[in-house]
């Protein structure tokens, strides 16, 4: 199956009960039914600190750790609603050929809840829309949820599942047996490789000894499964990238994440391997070279972004590892006119810079890319911020989904590409509205803050002399502290 197979664009999530968010969908795609592919999508999400901007780059991470078939129990352990006891994440998206022609829409979905104090998946739904049907129709190919009362494992449509698992005894078995080690795991039973081997063995059985209602069922359901879902979980492998809030954290703290296709990490998304700025890192010799080629490769972009830095790997030393291998000790460097210093004393600007730049240059080049990233504008000069902005979505391919506190993008990115996040749980996310083109969206925002006059109000009013009394009350709790 080759990559062009895994042209997956996202066109919209609903979140429910997740984290403080009781309902909210974003579009996150301007493509339109009947229209081939066109350039890149760009989303941005604003709002008030802890109005649900971040959930939605979680909710991002927890469909990437779905579709790879890894397990979700650290990323959904406090998001599930504690009202309610369970959440529902809702993805849809388009599968594209080749062409950048649509084949089909899919409609992804999972339950995850709470079970004596641990997560769990409780189900999973997958359909689709086939644009090549003569009445193109969403329909359920899998869907299963798991009961409380510890009832048996079914999977629905009963109607196709019931033939296709009596088809084979041992597949049957195999399924059964998966369902249990991935709710043990928390993991997707739909995307992970043991069912999708099972998979394949019913969408590809034979025509000899199948009765009408499996060979119906094979054909109708089996075969369009193991196509989107295996497509789906090649998308989370070389497609979708995130890039989280905490992960730029380690960065900070000099420990920085750097993303590379390179060697052994080949296609996928976001792979890459930690380098410690502290001091030298000690790297494999094939790693070494992976590094290399990466840094030369984003050299040229970093210069563009920073005038008069050229970004390089410098050489130290080569020594054994502690399992006796040969490596390379190497530390990456700026270089400004004549001197010469390591990363670590940059700017965390430049080093976040650093750390995300293969995924920058994936949405600019790559139309089944897409890369989220929270609080892109941290550490990023917003002028400097506006102009990737405008970059990625004048000439860009593939999808950015990203948050962000600075407005400089609100004057930059298209306002149908800006969502909103709101005071109202029920209806978290909006789109701006009464706003122009030639209108300015950033002071029109300023003035929805403070006057009102959308849908829904945008910010939770804050009051200039209750800050000023707190500040005075734990000034005043500190100083009496201080003095005994």
């Amino acid at each position: 199956m080759g990559r062009h197979r895994t042209m997956i664009r996202l066109t919209s999530i609903h979140l429910e009960n997740f984290k403080n968010t009781e309902s909210g969908t974003v579009s996150l795609s301007s493509w339109t039914p009947g229209k081939p592919l066109g350039g890149s999508d760009i989303v941005g999400l604003y709002g008030q600190n802890g109005s649900g901007k971040t959930s939605v780059i979680q909710a991002l991470s927890i469909l990437k750790k779905a579709l790879t078939g890894n397990s979700l129990q650290n990323e959904i352990a406090d998001c599930v609603s504690r009202t309610t006891g369970e959440s529902t994440l809702s993805f849809e998206g388009v599968l594209f050929s080749k062409e950048k022609d649509a084949e089909g829409l899919f409609s992804y979905s999972l339950t995850i809840c709470v079970d004596d104090g641990a997560p769990k998946i409780r189900g999973e739904k997958l359909a689709y829309k086939d644009y090549s049907a003569k009445k193109p129709v969403l329909k359920t190919l899998f869907e299963y949820e798991r009961e409380e009362d510890g009832s048996p494992f079914l999977v629905s449509p009963k109607t196709a599942w019931g033939p296709l698992l009596r088809i084979d005894d041992i597949c049957k078995m195999q399924v059964l047996v998966t369902e249990r080690v991935a709710d043990g795991a928390c993991s997707s039973l739909l995307f992970s490789t043991e069912f999708l081997d099972v998979l394949s063995k019913l969408a590809n059985a034979g025509d000899k000894g199948l009765s009408k209602k499996a060979l119906e069922s094979r054909d109708r359901v089996a075969e369009p499964l193991m196509r989107v879902a295996g497509r789906l979980f090649l998308f989370g492998h070389t497609g979708l990238a995130i890039a989280s809030a905490a992960q730029q954290a380690e960065g900070m703290a000099n420990h920085l994440h750097i993303s590379t296709h390179e060697g052994e990490f080949g296609i996928f998304a976001d792979n890459g391997f930690d380098v410690n700025l502290l001091k030298p890192t000690l790297l494999t010799e094939e790693n070494y070279a992976v590094l290399k080629r990466t840094i030369s490769s984003i050299a040229p972009v970093m210069e563009a972004l920073v005038p008069g830095l050229e970004l390089g790997v410098r050489e130290l030393e080569k020594q054994l590892d502690d399992d006796g291998r040969l490596g390379i000790r190497a530390e990456l460097v700026c270089t400004r006119g004549k001197v010469t210093i390591p990363l670590r004393c940059e700017s965390e600007g430049i080093k976040k810079l650093v750390s995300i730049l293969v995924l920058l240059v994936d949405v600019y080049a790559k139309p089944g890319a897409c890369v989220a990233i929270d609080e892109f504008d941290s550490g990023v000069f917003e002028f400097l911020l506006g102009e990737i902005l405008q970059v990625l979505q004048d000439h860009g391919k593939g999808q950015l989904v990203f948050t962000a506190h600075n407005l400089r993008p609100l004057e930059i990115v298209d306002k149908g590409s800006l969502i909103f996040t709101t005071a109202n749980p029920k209806n978290r996310y909006v789109p701006f509205k009464g706003s122009r083109e030639s209108n300015n969206l950033r002071s029109q925002y300023l003035r929805a803050i403070n006057l009102g006059g959308q849908s829904e109000v945008v910010y939770e009013p804050t009051n200039k002399f209750a800050i000023d009394s707190a500040f005075f009350e734990a000034g005043m709790a500190a100083k009496e502290g201080a003095n005994g």
